[in-house]
């Protein structure tokens, strides 16, 4: 086989330029399959082809000049390449074709995909080049080398390429990521001591320069912005020169910092690229504001701290409670016991029987208070407008506690003139103020002792067309309390001492159930108090004002006894499902001279009302809970009955239910009054005369109807 430079010299024209020479030189090294081909007539001739080469198998062993360029790329194409790619090459190698490339260009380039006999793939660039051209000739140079290598080369290098554009995608997105929480971010050269601004969403607030020295921008920007509390942390923390070694084994670090105006800070640097070595050399300083974050925390630490203190108060609480509730239950058992003992001692049987009745009631005080609070504290709160008279709630709640005040010989003085209340009849809730006034007016008279004084007062301090806000005030000489503990007076369960509680009796929820209810009604409660000397209570409630009507809801008030309205001979009516319950209320009444009958359920009472005749019953007492049919609903179909005294007769609840809610349906139902169980005798009676004398004053027929029924029965 002949060498390369004899190979030259046996295909070379004596007619070839030295320019020719010189680039046939040059494409000689590169190239494995050489051509000089005449584009105007298609010959061409062989300069070298090596051995192994594909077209090798079609020219066969001697080194010839051909006469048809074309007809050899064809049968090459027809050969070698894939069928879906024979188009492509022949267009390409086509002597006409590349005459009018060469005409405009000095050298062309071409690669194909070539398939061997055994199925081998490989790819090849074809060269084209301009050699002597005159009128006659257009000369060309034609060089092919297999080119697997260099794209095997230029694959690794693309793929190489791809992934460092997939993680600077890759860091872009996390940066993008990071953007949408962060407001500001920089890059930081650790190496260079350099930082670069990447993104700044609060420029007002977080005013940095866009780039520079990390150190000294760091050092500037803590004066300035930093609170001086968090200053070292901080230098310390935005510190790089330790960052290496901080985040060895950490992708991302945080500080949290406060500002000089007060705001929060969240300081995060993040891992953004390592050496070789593992070496962190660069990181993302990513900034952003906290302090809605922060305002939580403390919001949520704060209720952590008040639950904790509540869970504490609730646990003291209930240990007194259980000392509390015992100690009337060992009353009531005592006293029990005791009355056995001593069947024929009058004297010791009523003072049994006082005992027995003060402990029930203790104990009925203490549950609601404590149901009472509970739906206060759990939002189960009625705000309800209702039409009432201010002053018929006042007499009630005075009367009750002059009654209460007269027993531990305390003066219970009234400071107000009806007079001067120029609006009687106002809307909003008047349970809740009636809850309000016996709760504070209560602890007066608890906490102050015998030969003591209370002074109660009502005055409006303010109004509009549409409003009038009310001070109400209660003072007393009492024990009053350390002005420490008068700070906590309003919390739940708050008792200044043990002996409080057990001289005194109460659950310690009494000022919290007052505060509760004054903050719901949208008024303020202040206390002043001195130990041993007294305590004042003050407190402001607005209302709507409302005009004097004769809805079902206004309460007449007549400061006149009720003495001397009779109500022996009356016909009561009362509807009771519980037989003991029935049996008491029976009792309590006949003792006056009433006539009772009974209905086992609302249903019943309905059904004896509409049976008989009109102005037959005086008065129907009715519980709430009943089957078939309860007492709200009994009283709504009765007021709606079509006779002349089903708008008129006084219509008592008697009930289980004592929360503000069930005594405003009450009303609501068409009910007159509502007495809470257990029924005090005193409270039936002054609510039945209550309700007749509205009656006498609404109907002057109606008393003569009294009379003479009271007379009859004479």
């Amino acid at each position: 086989m002949p060498t390369q430079k004899e190979e030259l010299q046996l295909n070379t024209q004596q007619d070839m330029s030295s320019e020719d020479m010189y680039v046939l030189k040059k494409l000689f090294t590169e190239y494995v399959s050489l051509y000089r081909l005449e584009l105007n007539s298609g010959k061409y001739e062989i300069l070298r082809l090596i051995a192994n080469t594909n077209a090798k198998q079609i020219v066969g062993e001697e080194y010839r000049i051909f006469a048809d360029y074309d007809e050899f790329t064809r049968r090459y194409a027809e050969t070698f390449i894939p069928e879906t790619e024979q188009e492509e090459f022949l267009d390409w190698h086509k002597c006409e074709n590349l005459k009018k490339r060469l005409q405009e260009k000095e050298s062309l380039t071409y690669y194909y995909h070539s398939v061997s006999k055994d199925g081998k793939d490989s790819y090849y660039e074809a060269y084209a080049v301009k050699g002597k051209t005159d009128g006659k000739n257009f000369y060309i140079f034609l060089g092919y080398r297999n080119v697997d290598g260099i794209l095997y080369k230029e694959k690794a290098i693309q793929e190489q390429l791809q992934r460092a554009l997939d993680e600077a995608k890759l860091s872009n997105e996390i940066i993008e990521a990071i953007a949408k929480s962060y407001q500001y971010i920089s890059r930081i050269d650790i190496s260079k001591n350099w930082f670069e601004e990447i993104s700044n969403r609060a420029v007002e607030n977080m005013n940095y320069k866009k780039s520079g020295e990390v150190t000294s921008g760091n050092r500037n920007a803590c004066k300035k912005l930093v609170a001086e509390e968090y200053q070292e942390a901080f230098l310390k923390f935005a510190d790089i020169t330790t960052l290496p070694v901080r985040m060895k084994n950490e992708e991302t670090i945080v500080m949290e910092y406060q500002m000089k105006d007060g705001n929060w800070h969240k300081l995060r640097f993040i891992e953004k690229k390592r050496d070789k070595d593992g070496n962190l050399t660069h990181v993302l300083c990513a900034i952003r504001s906290i302090s809605d974050v922060k305002k939580k925390e403390q919001e949520l630490l704060q209720q952590v701290a008040e639950a904790r203190k509540d869970a504490a108060l609730k646990s003291r609480f209930l240990s007194n409670m259980s000392h509390d509730i015992r100690t009337p239950i060992n009353g009531i058992i005592g006293m029990t016991e005791l009355a056995d003992r001593y069947p024929d001692n009058p004297e010791m049987q009523k003072k049994c029987r006082e005992k027995l009745l003060e402990s029930a009631r203790h104990l009925v005080s203490m549950v609601n208070d404590i149901l009472d609070m509970n739906k206060l504290e759990t939002e189960q709160f009625v705000e309800n407008d209702i039409p009432f008279n201010l002053a018929a709630v006042l007499n009630r709640v005075n009367t009750d506690q002059q009654m209460q005040a007269g027993k531990k010989k305390i003066d219970y003085v009234v400071d107000w003139e009806k007079s001067e209340l120029n609006h009687m009849y106002l809307t909003g809730n008047p349970v809740y103020i009636e809850k309000l006034l016996t709760v504070i007016t209560d602890n007066a008279v608890k906490f102050t002792k015998p030969g003591g004084n209370v002074s109660v007062w009502c005055r409006k301090i303010s109004e509009d067309d549409e409003r009038a806000v009310y001070e109400f005030g209660c003072s007393d000489n009492g024990i009053g309390m350390s002005e420490e503990f008068a700070g906590h007076a309003f919390e739940m369960f708050s008792q200044e001492n043990k002996t409080s509680r057990t001289q005194y009796e109460g659950t310690g929820l009494g000022l919290a159930i007052a505060k509760k209810i004054t903050e719901r009604l949208g008024g303020t409660i202040e206390i002043k108090s001195k130990k041993n000397c007294g305590t004042t209570v003050t407190m402001t409630i607005p209302f709507k004002t409302g005009v004097q009507n004769l809805m079902q809801y206004t309460e007449n008030v007549n400061t006149e006894s009720t003495e001397d309205i009779p109500l022996e001979g009356l016909h009561a009516l009362i509807a009771e499902d519980n037989e003991l319950n029935l049996e008491i209320a029976k009792l309590m009444l006949e003792e006056t001279g009433i006539c009772v009958e009974c209905a086992a359920d609302g249903k019943e009472a309905v059904a004896k009302f509409e049976e008989s005749e009109p102005g037959y019953y005086d008065v129907i007492f009715m519980d709430i809970m009943m089957p078939y049919m309860n007492g709200w609903d009994a009283t709504r179909k009765i007021r709606t009955l079509q006779r002349p005294d089903a708008d008129k007769i006084p219509i008592i609840a008697m009930s289980a239910n004592a929360f503000a809610e069930d005594i405003i349906n009450s009303h609501i139902s068409g009910m007159n009054w509502h007495l809470t169980k257990p029924i005090d005798a005193d409270k039936l009676m002054t609510a039945l005369k209550e309700c007749i004398r509205k009656n006498i004053s609404d109907d002057s027929i109606r008393l003569q109807m009294i009379v003479e029924k009271s007379k009859e029965e004479d």
